[in-house]
C-alpha cells in the first residue's frame, strides 16, 4: 500500500512539473512567433531597424569593436558613417579588413548592417 502512495505521488509531481516545462515551451514559441508583426511594414524599404542593426552588432562585433563602439581589439566605429560610404563599409563586413575575417555578418545581412553602421556618427 505504501509503494502505491509513494508512485502515485511520484507520477503526480512528475505530471506538474511536465505541466509547467511544456506551459513555457508553448509561451516561448508564441513569443516567438509575436516577434516579426512588431516589425512589420518595414520589409522592403531598405533601410533596418535600430533594434536589428544592433542586435548583430551585440552578437557579432561588440567583442571586438566594443559596446559602445569605442573600439578595443578593432577600430572605434564612432563616425564610421561619416568616413566610411555605405558601399565601403559593407564592403569591410562582408570581406573583413586587417584583421577582421570576413563571414563574420551573412552576405544577406551585410547591406542592412552596414546602412545601420552609417547611422554612427
Amino acid at each position: 500500500m505504501k509503494n502505491t502512495v509513494l508512485i502515485a505521488l511520484a507520477i503526480l509531481v512528475i505530471g506538474i512539473g511536465g505541466f509547467f516545462v511544456l506551459s513555457n515551451v508553448q509561451d516561448q514559441k508564441e513569443e516567438a512567433q509575436e516577434t516579426p508583426a512588431k516589425n512589420e511594414g518595414q520589409e522592403g524599404k531598405g533601410t533596418i531597424s535600430k533594434v536589428d542593426g544592433e542586435s548583430i552588432y551585440k552578437n557579432t562585433c561588440a567583442g571586438c569593436h566594443g559596446d559602445q563602439y569605442q573600439g578595443g581589439v578593432g577600430p572605434s566605429l564612432k563616425g564610421v558613417g561619416s568616413r566610411l560610404s555605405d558601399k565601403e563599409i559593407e564592403d569591410i563586413i562582408q570581406h573583413g579588413r586587417g584583421g577582421m575575417p570576413s563571414g563574420l555578418v551573412s552576405k544577406e545581412d551585410a547591406p542592412a548592417m552596414a546602412a545601420w553602421l552609417k547611422t554612427l556618427k
